[in-house]
């Protein structure tokens, strides 16, 4: 029995499209995949493709440098498809994004909800719970519901969509099929009557991090929840806060094979306008050491010295 995902990825090479990274996973998923190709530069992604597996196997690639896009059915050659072919196909694909966009939002929806329940049945959370004992914090801008600590995510418009729930051993968990997204945990960037608060916004990773950062300076802090969200929430903020002046307080992956932390931050900074500031100096080679480290791994004191060490120079 032929393998359809296969198929397609040969039709793909017979292209001149071979990709340098996996992709099989997602495509059997029905999921669009955007990935490095062979002749890509470092950094790059130029490959895109689409396969659907309902009915008849059919999909869609390209490459954007090369020019090459191409409709596939399975059994057939793209090439030689008739133009009523390639509309049907497409149309297909359409409606499959318009099923697949429907039940992401659904879900996101359900989440919600839960999310603000959760947050509405949520008490004080406790000063000596283990999490917050542990990186030395007290609980910012955070609710507690039975050992989770709960902390909020909203978007721009502040509108709660889920929440990270935080336990004592350091688990992490987002709620099922909730939007992450654009999300972020936001303390002390207003005061009391709506106005922005004095003194820069400063932007990282995780609550902890930020909540590192407002313990250790007082500023208003913004965690975007993971690296892959830091720009997308700082160009947000941009938006939000034109002339305020935006730090990114960067983790240090330096004991990873790529600092995925760092250069996250150096991209969120350089495409808001944003200072830069790390928790550990900068040298000529940051990998393959013992450990990283974040804002909620230092001192206090070392954290305020290095926002205000960023914000005198441009970096710390």
């Amino acid at each position: 029995m032929t393998n359809p995902v296969l198929e397609f990825i040969d039709a793909m090479g017979a292209a001149g499209i071979r990709p340098l990274e996996p992709i099989t996973d997602k495509l059997a998923a029905g999921e669009p995949v955007r990935f490095r190709a062979d002749g890509d530069k470092p950094g790059r992604r130029n490959g895109w493709a689409w396969l659907h597996l309902d009915g008849v196997p059919a999909g869609v690639f390209r490459h954007y440098r090369l020019g090459v896009r191409a409709v596939w059915r399975a059994g057939s050659n793209s090439r030689s498809l008739s133009p009523a072919e390639r509309r049907a196909i497409v149309a297909q694909a359409r409606e499959s994004e318009a099923r697949r966009r429907a039940e992401t939002e659904a879900k996101q929806e359900a989440a919600a909800g839960i999310a603000r329940d959760l947050w509405r049945r949520g008490r004080k959370a406790d000063p000596a719970h283990g999490y917050l004992t542990r990186k030395g914090l007290p609980p910012f801008g955070i609710r507690q519901h039975g050992e989770a600590l709960i902390v909020p995510m909203v978007d721009c418009d502040f509108r709660l969509w889920n929440v990270q729930r935080v336990y004592p051993n350091g688990r992490k968990l987002f709620l099922s099929g909730g939007r992450t997204d654009g999300l972020f945990w936001l303390h002390g960037a207003f005061m009391q009557d709506g106005r922005p608060s004095a003194g820069p916004l400063v932007i990282g990773e995780g609550f902890a991090t930020m909540a590192a950062v407002h313990h250790a300076t007082g500023h208003g802090v913004v965690a975007a929840m993971s690296a892959r969200n830091l720009e997308t929430v700082a160009r947000a903020l941009r938006k939000l806060f034109p002339s305020r002046t935006l730090i990114v307080a960067s983790d240090d992956d330096r004991h990873l094979s790529e600092n995925i932390g760092l250069k996250a931050a150096q991209r969120a900074a350089e495409s808001t306008g944003a200072l830069l500031a790390t928790p550990l100096p900068l040298v000529p080679e940051t990998r393959f050491t013992a450990s990283g480290a974040d804002s909620a791994d230092i001192a206090p004191a070392e954290v305020a010295a290095r926002i205000a060490r960023a914000r005198r120079s441009g970096h710390a």
